[in-house]
């Protein structure tokens, strides 16, 4: 009997007259089945959803068989963007490494050859995704993510801020500690080795430290002009520091020295540092009191987390703090509206029990007295140095710099014609005048007045 005729005509016979005694329950549940299968939509969806389930499961089996292999038979390295190491990572891979991707991410950076032509170059690494290349004749996947977070973040000083996490993932059969950390010394080696050529400058994006582009050109210390026996007796300082680590462990004294720079605008506070940092390979960190968003506790992380191998600058350190003596004159000295920085928070962050080592700070000012005398006591700053205007002695040398080939006469001449200004100028002053003038020497020194 056809059971689906007799369903589609049941309105038309007499159902009380069939006789189904003989029709078991899996006979009409396999003619419905023949039936449902008989249709060409209803059978290819069945087929669909069968290969989807399949291609499901051998999916699924095959993340799990894989995670099992790698965690059985591979060493992982991860490194995140807050790590130090994480750009030398990526630069070492695409330096040295033959790498395979089509994904890739470019880095531009505008350079300015001694000419001034400036011109545009482009750096490709590997993009976000899935890569590999070889170390050592050893084949290595790397993974490179970004965090999907990636949300606008307001913290509790109402600052508002992308935090874009990224992270890379290395990965390869076998290896060990070992392998890792050579790979990893390698990398630091390299940049390292990189900033021994040039002058890294990292600045603060209020909790954390960023690298200001390429690093800049070394600057030599003679091309910095100060009185007589100032740079010697701090880079005889620095020197010494930088050798009697052991020293200061054997007597239990914090591992640190801070040092303040003082005097007019245009003196040299800041080249002065650079030169310094130049000379013992080191890179400077420029840390920003007057930004409003910088609290204490991010100023602490920010002195306990500076780069490392990097002189710290604490640049004109009066705009942030006045004199607490001189309340009578301005009750706001202690801290400009521009600071959300404490007194307080300043101090624990440079000698707190809390405070770093092996560190070494310097702060600038061009008005000492306005510096609350908390500030600078010994321990927290340990040498004190004024950086004047211009003397005859400092003139002489700047103008010989200038036009090396310089007779004696033109060199005295010069000197003798700015010492009798009624005020002094300042070495920025100065060298904004030969500069002016940098080819002709007699030129220089007949527009000498232009100083005053």
């Amino acid at each position: 009997m056809d059971i689906g005729n007799l369903f589609c005509d049941h309105q038309k016979m007499d159902v009380s007259n069939i006789k189904l005694n003989n029709i078991t329950q899996e006979e009409v549940f396999h003619l419905i089945v023949e039936k449902l299968f008989a249709n060409p939509i209803f059978s290819g969806g069945a087929l669909l959803s069968i290969a989807g389930f399949f291609w499901y499961f051998v999916d699924w089996a095959w993340s799990i068989g894989n995670r099992l292999f790698r965690e059985r038979y591979f060493t992982s390295l991860e490194l995140t963007n807050e790590n130090m190491t994480y750009r030398w990572v990526v630069d070492h891979i695409n330096r040295n490494s033959k790498w395979e991707t089509r994904n890739l991410s470019v880095e531009s950076t505008l350079d300015e050859n001694e000419t001034g032509v400036s011109s545009l170059k482009h750096k490709f690494i590997p993009g976000l995704g899935n890569h590999y290349f070889y170390y050592k004749s050893r084949l290595v996947y790397f993974e490179r993510t970004r965090d999907k977070r990636n949300v606008l973040v307001t913290d509790e000083r109402g600052m508002n801020f992308n935090k874009r996490m990224e992270t890379v993932t290395l990965s390869t059969y076998g290896g060990s500690i070992e392998f890792w950390r050579q790979f990893l010394d390698d990398a630091s080696k390299e940049c390292l080795d990189a900033m021994d050529k040039g002058l890294a400058i990292h600045t603060n994006r209020t909790d954390y430290w960023e690298e200001n582009g390429n690093p800049k050109r070394k600057r030599a210390m003679e091309t910095v002009i100060l009185a007589d026996g100032v740079s010697e007796s701090v880079y005889n300082d620095v020197k010494s520091f930088l050798t009697c680590s052991l020293w200061y462990h054997d007597r239990g004294i914090p591992y640190r020295r801070g040092y303040l720079l003082y005097g007019p605008p245009g003196t040299g506070k800041s080249s002065f540092i650079a030169a310094l940092a130049s000379e013992f390979g080191y890179g400077i960190a420029m840390l920003s009191l007057t930004n409003k968003f910088l609290s204490d506790s991010d100023l602490h992380y920010l002195l306990n987390n500076a780069p490392k191998k990097c002189f710290i600058i604490l640049e004109d350190i009066d705009a942030a703090f006045k004199n607490r003596d001189k309340k009578e004159e301005n009750e706001e000295n202690k801290n400009t509206v521009d600071s959300s920085i404490t007194l307080s928070g300043l101090l624990n962050a440079i000698d707190g029990i809390a405070s770093s080592e092996e560190r070494i700070l310097f702060m600038t000012t061009n008005y000492k007295e306005h510096l609350d005398s908390a500030i600078i006591r010994p321990g927290r700053i340990d040498f004190q140095v004024y950086l004047g205007l211009c003397t005859p002695e400092m003139t002489k040398k700047m103008f010989k710099r200038f036009f090396e080939n310089v007779s004696e006469e033109l060199i005295n001449k010069f000197s003798e014609a700015t010492s009798k200004f009624d005020k002094s100028f300042s070495p920025a002053e100065l060298q904004k005048h030969l500069i002016l003038y940098k080819d002709s020497p007699e030129a220089a020194i007949e527009h000498v007045n232009d100083l005053c």
